[in-house]
């Protein structure tokens, strides 16, 4: 089990905690979050008592979709965090920050730039190298990465390649101690690829539409294994992330809507400049033939991008995100950034979350169909992902799992009990069963590379959020939700780990519930709690 190391998340949670009464608004400017609205279930765990429907397409119909686009789209904000939450950056001493200039050709498919890097050591340990993620040229992108020109504290450094040139080593002449700074600088080339075979298609340039996540050279977490660098399963996640700060110029051609992270404003032709912090990443999308609506929900304007004739799935993702983030905003804590982006793209996963910013697949909008699920599975990972990191590729449960309940919490906010427990039971319940029934049930909480592909869906997703609902029958709505809320407010902007989740649990109820931990999670039943 990793733990987080050094002195960056205690210095973030010492200052982040000596503030929360004061930033932990809700989207209103309420001085404290609303407690959340508590949900009935039954006394019984709901799939003892119900019958398991065959599949999703049992449960009761969506109500008609009634046509929410706008003519007249809401302004953009130029800012990134919401007025309550400027200061958020400040309360993380250290923050690694990117200063990147990108220069974007689509008709090569190419991407060159430049970045300097402000890195502080938080470790508590002296390091005598700095890592360098190249994520283009891991599987689960497909693309093309180098790196040229690289300076540490304005010297020249010979990178050592790794993990099929997807890490970069760079060997430091004098050693950082913990505490002390430096700049990093250099200039990179990627080429994008113009199909979408590799990774889901989630980096791309295909239909005049170019996915750019993590489109720059990027230091991952340090901690008590050393640097991150693995590349993960093709079906895991990827980015293992401290949050950090961006300043990044985009030059793109003029007839591309540039749709990222964060804030940006267009201070002459062809050119964007963008801020995002404190996020794990930086995502950028870029489109041709993008229409757009968008709404205030509270002080955060949300924004859908959908291409012409998809008005169907466009107008869905809108109200979906909307509501979400509503609910989720008020069950777990508040959203502090002041955009959310749902952005249709020629992905074939489904959808992938980035900070601020969500994609969904293109061939779900003409119909509309799975965009209500993925939307609002994609928004809460903004809380559980976003704000609270964790590790994605070793514990990828800590998110996805509670991601997945999260989903279920936003059907029984808005459809009522009847109909969530339709969801458990189709979506949890019944895939648990096969599981059991073919005899391929694992615990929940491996790291990605030990499932294949179909069941790590299926026991980090499905099985794995029975543990939080079988938790919240155990120990009631009113703890449940205060555990989510406490569990928010202590590893904002950090990294958890599962021993935060169950402090977290033990701070509310008095109990770690061990024995509920071990079956669903450890896969073991013995032991007491």
């Amino acid at each position: 089990m990793r733990v987080a190391t050094g002195l960056s998340k205690v210095l973030c949670l010492v200052l982040l905690f000596s503030l929360s009464l004061a930033s932990a608004c809700c989207l209103s400017g309420e001085s404290t979050p609303a407690s959340p609205t508590p949900f009935s279930t039954e006394s019984e765990f709901a799939f003892e008592t119900q019958a398991v429907p065959v599949g999703m397409s049992t449960l009761p119909p969506m109500p008609t979709l009634v046509p929410t686009i706008t003519p007249t789209p809401v302004p953009l904000p130029e800012v990134c965090l919401l007025t309550d939450f400027a200061g958020d950056t400040a309360l993380c001493s250290g923050l690694t920050h990117y200063e990147i200039s990108l220069t974007i050709d689509p008709s090569l498919a190419r991407v060159t730039g430049q970045q300097e890097v402000l890195y502080t050591n938080l470790e508590d340990k002296t390091l005598k190298d700095i890592y360098l993620r190249l994520f283009p040229n891991t599987p689960n992108y497909g693309g093309t990465m180098t790196v040229t020109n690289i300076f540490v504290g304005g010297r020249a450094v010979t990178p050592v390649a790794e993990l099929q040139a997807s890490a970069l080593r760079l060997p430091l002449e004098s050693f950082l101690r913990a505490g002390e700074s430096v700049t990093l600088t250099m200039d990179f080339s990627v080429g994008v690829p113009a199909t979408r075979a590799a990774g889901h298609g989630l980096f791309s340039y295909v239909d005049g539409v170019m996915a750019l996540p993590d489109v720059y050279p990027f230091i991952p977490v340090y901690d008590d294994e050393g640097w991150n660098v693995e590349i993960a399963p093709t079906h895991s996640d990827d980015v293992y992330a401290d949050v950090a700060s961006y300043d990044v110029t985009i030059s793109v051609p003029d007839e591309f809507a540039v749709i990222t992270s964060g804030a940006c404003s267009r201070p002459w032709d062809g050119t964007w400049a963008c801020e995002a912090a404190p996020v794990r990443e930086f995502a950028l999308v870029l489109g041709r033939d993008y229409e757009q609506a968008n709404r205030m929900v509270g002080d955060v304007v949300v924004n859908s991008y959908y291409y012409p004739g998809h008005e169907v799935g466009g107008s869905l993702a809108l109200d979906v995100a909307d509501r979400a983030l509503s609910i989720f905003s008020n069950l777990f804590g508040p959203y502090p950034y002041s955009e959310l982006d749902v952005v249709e793209t020629p992905n074939y996963l489904g959808g992938m979350e980035y900070p601020g910013l969500v994609v969904l697949e293109d061939s779900l909008y003409p119909t509309g169909s799975r965009v209500e699920w993925l939307t609002a599975h994609e928004v809460a990972h903004q809380w559980w992902f976003g704000l609270v990191g964790s590790d994605q590729v070793d514990e990828p449960w800590l998110d996805e799992a509670l991601t997945q309940y999260s989903t279920f919490l936003y059907y029984e906010a808005v459809y009522g009990p009847e109909r969530a427990r339709s969801v458990l039971n189709a979506e949890f319940v019944h895939t648990h069963r096969e599981l059991v029934r073919s005899g391929l049930d694992l615990p929940v909480g491996l790291p990605a590379s030990a499932y294949s592909s179909a069941l790590y869906w299926q026991v980090v997703y499905d099985k794995g959020a029975l543990y939080f609902h079988n938790l919240r029958e155990a120990i009631g709505d009113d703890a449940f939700f205060e555990v989510l809320q406490v569990y928010f407010r202590d590893n904002r902007y950090s990294i958890a780990t599962p021993e935060d989740w169950l402090d977290a649990v033990e701070k509310v109820t008095g109990d770690r519930h061990l024995g509920i931990y071990r079956t669903w999670i450890l896969g073991s039943s013995d032991g007491e709690e």
